[in-house]
């Protein structure tokens, strides 16, 4: 039915059993992020496990580097470098200005970022990238990886403003929509108006929604679904477009 186009399947007390349930659900690949080198490593190990059911993402989550010194920023990086060889994906990456409050984390952040998007150039991978409280500097990283490299750029749970969801449509980068849209009507609206050439359904496992408790993979079925219906549209037409996005994210040529 679809894909989960992001999703922190490592840190799940049973990710196998994850990968199962979500494919009884009809959600495969579940594209897994991750947010140090460590992690990197065991979302390669998943994958390797669930060949075709699962992608593995190498990346340097944000708000990781701030819990970093900048000798262990470095040495995730350096891992992260080799690890990519292996990956799908480079994910997640980005900027998070609320846990980065002082200019040099801010700065720090930034370095990550331009040296993961060349990572993601030189090896020729897609991006799946985080923002918060730094929307629009990372749209703009987006659109110029994109353009200059002619790759995949992710927006997830990019879902708060429909200006800029409008931007992405324009400049052709991707934005997810997850579990929010059960629970958040403002987030529904939103999720509502991006356009269906751009959209893609994840579920950012294992966060927790509301009285929903934790997500599961199996969850971007139900934000397909619900998708479908504020869209007034036939859910297997909705599926077939998010799953041609998908596609078209991924493709590295």
């Amino acid at each position: 039915m679809t894909a989960d186009a992001h999703c922190h399947l490592s840190l799940l007390r049973d990710p196998d059993e994850a990968v199962y349930e979500g494919l009884a659900a009809g959600v495969s690949p579940i594209l897994a992020v991750s947010m140090d080198a460590d992690e990197a490593e065991a979302v390669l190990a998943l994958r390797d496990r669930h060949r075709g059911a699962v992608l593995a993402g190498a990346g340097l989550h944000p708000s990781r580097i701030v819990e970093l010194s900048v000798e262990q920023q470095r040495e995730h990086l350096l891992r992260i470098e080799g690890i990519a060889e292996g990956a799908d994906f480079i994910g997640e990456i980005g900027l998070d200005y609320k846990d980065a409050r002082e200019e040099p984390q801010r700065a720090h952040q930034r370095e990550a970022l331009e040296r993961l998007l060349d990572v993601a150039a030189g090896r020729r991978l897609p991006v799946n990238l985080h923002t918060r409280r730094a929307d629009r500097e990372v749209m703009e990283a987006a659109i110029a990886f994109h353009e200059k490299t002619g790759l995949g750029a992710l927006m997830h749970w990019f879902t708060h403003s429909s200006k800029l969801a409008r931007s992405c449509t324009e400049r052709g980068i991707f934005i997810s929509a997850g579990p929010s849209v059960l629970v958040s009507e403002r987030t529904a609206a939103v999720a509502r108006c991006i356009d269906a050439s751009i959209l893609l359904v994840e579920t950012d496992t294992p966060v927790e929604y509301g009285t929903l408790g934790p997500a599961r993979p199996a969850w971007a079925a139900r934000v397909l679904r619900r998708l479908a219906e504020l869209r007034q549209t036939d859910v297997a037409l909705l599926s077939e477009s998010v799953r041609r996005n998908l596609a078209n994210y991924l493709e590295r040529s």
